[in-house]
């Protein structure tokens, strides 16, 4: 018989506060055509937070899993 899958979700850091602004634009990054726009500066507090991958590739950043839980409500 197999055993249930664990899964392991990132950790949040104990201070970390996000405000409603940041909260809001969790849901247009990455970037794209048509959405609403979210400024660089806000991108870099999302990024320091942990929330938003550095620019890659492709220019774009993106939410990394932390910042996926915070935009679906789990932290």
């Amino acid at each position: 018989m197999s055993s249930a899958p664990t899964f392991s979700f990132p950790v949040p850091p104990a201070d970390l506060v996000i405000t409603p602004d940041e909260r809001a634009a969790l849901y247009f990054i990455p970037q794209s055509p048509g959405g609403m726009p979210v400024s660089e500066e806000m991108q870099q507090r999302l990024q320091d937070k942990g929330l938003a991958t550095p620019i890659r590739e492709d220019g774009r950043r993106w939410l990394t899993e932390l910042g996926d839980r915070a935009r679906l409500g789990k932290i």
